[in-house]
């Protein structure tokens, strides 16, 4: 269970923050209520997600796993699927780097607030 959770940590703590700053973002006074409405509702979008995610794995690993290979196998799978997003948006962005133009410059607006 160890490796287990030094996986979940290592893959779900970036969305974990980036949500929380999206939560924090959304209370800053610069931004108009309707950015600050989205950035609040994304960053709870993103921290649950990730939290039920983590919640199947545990749940998913304790119903199936007998081996800790099982558990670390299982792991990696449920990471796996949880990356695709990220491919797919690599994959656009090779494709025409105009349709993720503005979801890269939120993404860096994000990180560096």
């Amino acid at each position: 269970w160890a490796i287990f959770c030094v996986l979940m940590v290592a893959f779900l703590a970036k969305d974990l923050i980036s949500g929380a700053k999206l939560i924090a973002h959304s209370a800053k006074r610069r931004h108009n209520r309707m950015s600050r409405l989205r950035y609040f509702v994304g960053g709870i979008c993103l921290g649950w997600i990730t939290v039920f995610i983590l919640y199947v794995s545990i749940i998913y690993n304790k119903a199936l796993a007998t081996s800790n290979s099982d558990i670390v196998v299982n792991s990696v799978v449920i990471l796996f699927i949880m990356e695709i997003d990220e491919k797919i948006f690599g994959l656009l962005a090779a494709i025409n780097e105009k349709w993720t133009t503005h979801a890269a410059e939120s993404k860096d607006l994000i990180t560096t607030a």
